[in-house]
């Protein structure tokens, strides 16, 4: 079976932590940050012509100005601290069971700067290896690579090469014009990127609005994606707080006629659903026409033993299958009547 790659933006982390994070900090999207973040005083004296309140139009401009130099430099620096500083709440949020619902033929791409998907893929590393991969478009504060030897792991690990400690990765902050090959460690994500999602059966949207400053990534994925009319089978899952209608406006060059799944909740998307077995129980749902049952898959209420207690038998088969993808699916309804 092939790979179910997952996109995420903001307002993923911002449901992951709804009521802010282990230390009551919160996240947030661009729009109003610097407010968020009680970053106003390092643009006092600086008179803006954007009125807007989006971080990605002041950023623009400030990066644009050469007089605002140093006022970029500290506003980097101040980003940067203050996502590095957010640590995951101690009970499983919904980071833990996105990771645990893929295997590591599937991918996660994140556009966020925060730690919080590092930290929840480290916890879960703990219950099995069998995890997806995860590629930082935008950079990441938790994460460190080595450029001579194109290795990459947490900031505090060392490049099982050289043995130094990895560098952190820099930061792509939001010009219009995003440079993504000119960082190695961007530029090697948006490579894998592009394979992942060339070879895609699924493809998810977990919180990206795909704002105006990343239509260049956006074309990325579409161009990897291909031409809608060659991806028939494929299913589209996109999970926002957005109306339908905005949603397919956004992702429309993505979605073939009605292969498509829209949610405003995690719980309530595919991942959820069919944890560990998406695409395997979404291809025969629709192309077999095996009927599914979503009231199998991961609860709102799950603990850390619930979950363990979830995967088990799941676990168990992809080791004994050495982790191949060709598995069945627990939440298929064979001869069962699924209104029972």
């Amino acid at each position: 079976m092939r790979s179910h790659t997952v996109i995420l933006g903001a307002g993923a982390t911002i449901a992951a932590i709804p009521d802010g994070d282990k230390n009551g900090k919160s996240s947030s999207v661009m729009n109003g940050l610097l407010k968020k973040l009680n970053l106003e005083e390092i643009l006092a004296g600086v008179e803006l012509q954007t009125k807007s309140e989006n971080l990605e139009d002041i950023y623009s401009e400030l990066f644009e100005r050469e007089e605002c130099s140093e006022i970029v430099r500290k506003l980097e620096e101040r980003l940067y601290d203050y996502f590095a500083s957010l640590e995951l709440p101690d009970e499983p949020t919904i980071y833990d069971l996105l990771i645990l619902s893929l295997t590591n033929k599937d991918c996660i791409a994140t556009f966020n700067w925060d730690p919080l998907l590092i930290q929840a893929y480290i916890r879960c590393l703990k219950i099995t290896l069998n995890l997806p991969q995860i590629l930082c478009l935008h950079g990441n504060v938790a994460v460190g690579f080595c450029e001579e030897h194109t290795e990459f792991g947490t900031v505090d690990y060392y490049c099982p090469t050289c043995h130094k400690k990895l560098n952190p990765t820099k930061l792509l902050y939001p010009v219009k014009n995003k440079d993504y090959s000119s960082d190695g460690y961007i530029n090697w994500c948006w490579k894998a990127l592009d394979y992942f999602v060339d070879h895609s059966y699924m493809l998810t949207i977990f919180g990206y609005s795909a704002p105006k400053s990343d239509v260049d990534a956006v074309n990325l994925m579409k161009k990897a994606w291909g031409n809608i009319e060659d991806r028939p089978l494929e299913e589209v899952s996109v999970i926002d707080i957005v109306d339908e209608a905005t949603m397919l406006n956004t992702w429309k060059d993505f979605i073939h006629s009605h292969h498509y799944r829209y949610s405003n909740s995690f719980f309530d998307s595919y991942l959820a659903k069919f944890p560990r077995r998406t695409c395997e129980t979404v291809f025969a749902t629709f192309s077999l026409n095996v009927p599914s049952d979503g009231s199998r898959g991961f609860k709102e209420n799950f603990n850390w033993d619930m979950i363990k207690e979830f995967l088990s038998d799941m676990l168990v088969e992809e080791q004994e299958n050495k982790g191949k993808s060709n598995l069945k699916s627990k939440y298929l309804v064979w001869g069962e009547d699924v209104n029972k």
